[in-house]
């Protein structure tokens, strides 16, 4: 056993973004992974590159289905998560220009959440509790409502092209980024974590 495998990774705090796409398993199943998903893929990536370019992006991997970004800003660490949210909104900017111009089975589609807090520094990685409970957040869908203490109403509930975020990214957003408002969507039980957690939803503050 070399010496490598017992250095611990850099702890970091940093924000994640998980970006889902919509639909894309039985998309690539209806019209062939070749044919269709492998090229949504690269251009996903692509536009999400873009988008967290100026933004502090230092880690992107594919999960399958979409990408986990991570995001850092070395002159004051939640600002991470600002930039998180500005990234999340651009690539749905460019992926708005991008649909417009596209068949409808190439439209891409979208679901994204942010949460912010340590992570493990794993090469092209990051690993631990923060990322797991972003993979939660991204998992809620407008029939997890159900499921929720003092839900918003479920047909107020964006089906696609939509930011979540935790608590703790909201409380960010309102000392930091006024730009930005939140609404509670509810207050859920998240698997693998102990207690309630509210959960928000993300829309550009109207100027």
């Amino acid at each position: 056993m070399n010496s490598s495998e017992h250095t611990l990774p850099e702890i970091a705090s940093e924000a994640i973004a998980v970006i889902d796409l919509v639909s894309s398993t039985a998309n690539s199943v209806l019209y062939g992974w070749n044919a269709l998903g492998r090229g949504i893929m690269r251009e996903l990536r692509a536009l999400a590159a873009q988008a967290g370019r100026e933004r502090g992006l230092c880690c992107m991997k594919s999960t399958g289905d979409g990408y986990l970004l991570s995001f850092r800003d070395t002159s004051a660490a939640d600002l991470a998560a600002v930039h998180a949210i500005e990234a999340a909104f651009e690539l749905l900017r460019l992926l708005a220009e991008r649909n417009s111009q596209v068949p409808e089975e190439r439209v891409i589609k979208l679901r994204l959440a942010v949460h912010f807090g340590e992570v493990d520094v794993v090469e092209n990685d990051r690993e631990g509790p923060t990322v797991s409970f972003t993979f939660r957040l991204e998992g809620i869908s407008g029939a997890s409502l159900a499921e929720a203490l003092d839900p918003m109403p479920p047909e107020e509930f964006p089906l696609f092209d939509y930011v979540l975020c935790s608590e703790h990214v909201a409380g960010i957003l309102e000392r930091r980024a006024p730009q930005w408002t939140t609404r509670r969507i509810g207050t859920l039980k998240l698997k693998g974590f102990s207690g309630l957690h509210d959960i928000f939803v993300v829309s550009r503050r109207p100027v």
